[in-house]
């Protein structure tokens, strides 16, 4: 190819004859590469289409079916189109291609426009004269020859119509089978579908994840023709090959179901029903997680004033409003960790967090609820998403914040009487498991109004009171009735407070002669006891008399 030349020297008439050679020689070089181009693309997709729908490939040879496209048609692009287009005429090569068209030209077209380029000293380049009068009269003669057929069209026109017959073929074929050629177009673009059969499989396993030594269940549906049958192809990872035989489940006609137990070992699987096939999965055997050890660290509540607990995993003793950590330690990195409660009422799961320098490591805490625990587990999911085959339950037992005792020592009697200006001694023990906050002596009249009064705690708990009607606030007069109970409150601020309370006691006021009255009573009913007693033992006496006489024995 000439470099290419300028032709602003050159007549305009004579320029754009030249030009117009050219660009339909460019034209026709194009067209007939993009010609070559859609030829190739559509016999490249139609044989790979047709290879697919009868062997129906996996999406790794379709990948490689598109490599293989790009670079045929990367060589067509290279041959039919760029290259041409680099090799594109210009006035010289234009000029060339008019003189071979008409021969009887000689040589007069390429020296005009070569010599009508060379400077005016340049020697060799003959008498300026001439040369002018050379291109005047090819400025006047060429413009007027039938330029058009210099470049002949028909090639170019005979290669677009055959791609375009070829083009509308395949399309009729594809509108006529668009069902089909629709699946084929779509898994050649990458498309995860199967073909177009009578049974479609429709999975319902797919990749899994499988613990080691469980077991997994394969399954599948069919739709639209339902075989009576059909199997499972199985690869194992060791390269054993097997076909195992399923048939439909008693539910469901159309699901077809596998237990493969005691999974050792990783495999792919294919399901065949009917005349439709399955895509290949895998199934992963990994080895399930085990929890290598976990600490619970229990703070409890302040006002226990106790020291924080370290509890291995086992049975835990958990004390309600309590702050306990978790630290959990596993076989193998970890995606999901858990504490789950049993009893009745149990809170929900509890998510712990897994360590992400350390991923074997979770940690978390929860409060320990007053109730509704009895046990606690650890399950664990691995990053793989295998789940912990054995999961321990941990028993707990809640050590619950008793409430305060109160035991009343004096009076003894659950009801007493007293005059206004008699004393009552009252004495009473108060017990709790951890501090007491306030004791009080609670008063309630006939009415149902109380009063309450603070009591200090001695030594041992003993709290006393002395109650002096006449000295009460407001004073209790003869006739007066009250009910009296001591109640006892903890420091249990966090699932309290606890509440303790004794018995509830009667007190009377009576008058003098009544009190006198209810005394003789009592000496009345003492003596009839007592000579109750007495005459008791004169009968016994006298049954035991008559009895030794009766056998001869002396008295």
């Amino acid at each position: 190819m000439s470099a290419p030349s300028s032709t602003s020297a050159l007549p305009v008439p004579l320029r754009r004859a030249l030009n117009r050679v050219a660009r339909k020689h460019s034209s026709t070089q194009v067209f007939t590469g993009l010609a070559w181009l859609v030829t190739a693309a559509v016999l490249l997709l139609v044989a790979q289409t047709l290879l697919d729908r009868l062997m129906d490939f996996p999406r790794s040879v379709r990948i490689a079916f598109l490599v293989l496209d790009a670079g045929v048609l990367g060589t067509v692009i290279w041959r039919k189109l760029f290259i041409p287009w680099r090799g594109r005429w210009h006035a010289p090569e234009a000029a060339f291609a008019i003189q071979r068209h008409w021969p009887a030209l000689g040589s007069r077209v390429i020296s005009a426009v070569e010599l009508s380029q060379s400077s005016p000293d340049q020697r060799g380049a003959g008498s300026p004269l001439l040369v002018q009068a050379l291109v005047r009269e090819m400025t006047a003669f060429v413009p007027g020859l039938a330029l058009g057929q210099v470049v002949p069209a028909r090639p170019t026109v005979r290669r677009v119509f055959i791609t375009a017959i070829l083009v509308a073929v395949v399309s009729v074929l594809a509108w006529l089978q668009w069902p089909l050629a629709s699946v084929l177009l779509r898994r050649a673009a990458l498309a995860d579908i199967p073909l177009p059969t009578a049974t479609v499989v429709e999975p319902e396993t797919r990749d899994l994840n499988s613990a080691a030594g469980t077991n997994v269940t394969l399954s599948a549906f069919a739709r639209g023709v339902l075989p009576p049958q059909g199997r499972i192809e199985l690869t194992l990872a060791s390269g054993e090959h097997r076909t195992i035989l399923v048939r439909p489940t008693a539910e469901d006609p159309a699901r077809f179901a596998f237990v493969f137990e005691n999974t050792q070992q990783s495999f792919t699987y294919r399901f065949y029903l009917g005349d439709g096939r399955g895509p290949v999965f895998k199934v992963a055997a990994l080895p399930a997680p085990l929890l290598e050890q976990a600490e619970f660290l229990q703070e409890f509540p302040a006002y226990t004033r106790r020291p924080p607990l370290r509890q291995p995993a086992g049975a835990l003793t958990l004390f309600p409003g309590a702050k306990v950590s978790v630290v959990a330690q596993a076989s193998q990195p970890l995606g999901m960790v858990e504490l789950r409660f049993a009893g009745d009422n149990a809170p929900p799961p509890i998510q712990l967090s897994i360590d992400t320098v350390a991923p074997r490591v979770a940690r978390g805490g929860f409060t320990v609820p007053a109730t509704g625990i009895t046990s606690l587990s650890v399950p664990l999911v691995s990053a793989d998403g295998i789940a912990a085959i054995d999961t321990t339950d941990y028993p707990v037992r809640l050590e619950i914040d008793k409430v305060p005792a109160v035991r009343v020592e004096e009076p003894a009697a659950a009801s007493e009487t007293i005059v206004p200006t008699a004393r009552l001694e009252v004495r009473a023990r108060v017990r709790d498991d951890f501090a007491l906050t306030r004791v009080e002596l609670v008063t309630e009249n006939a009415e149902g109004n109380q009063s309450r009064r603070s009591l200090a705690v001695g030594d041992n708990g003993v709290v006393t009171h002395t109650f002096v009607p006449v000295s009460e606030r407001p004073p209790l007069i003869e006739g007066a009735h009250l009910t009296w109970w001591i109640e006892a409150t903890d420091n249990n601020n966090v699932t309290g407070p606890g509440i303790g309370a004794s018995e509830r006691r009667q007190l009377t006021i009576v008058s003098f002669a009544e009190k006198q009255a209810e005394i003789l009573k009592r000496l009345e009913e003492t003596s009839r006891r007592m000579e109750d007693v007495a005459r008791r033992q004169g009968e016994v006496r006298e049954t035991l008399g008559e009895a030794l006489r009766q056998t001869g024995e002396q008295p």
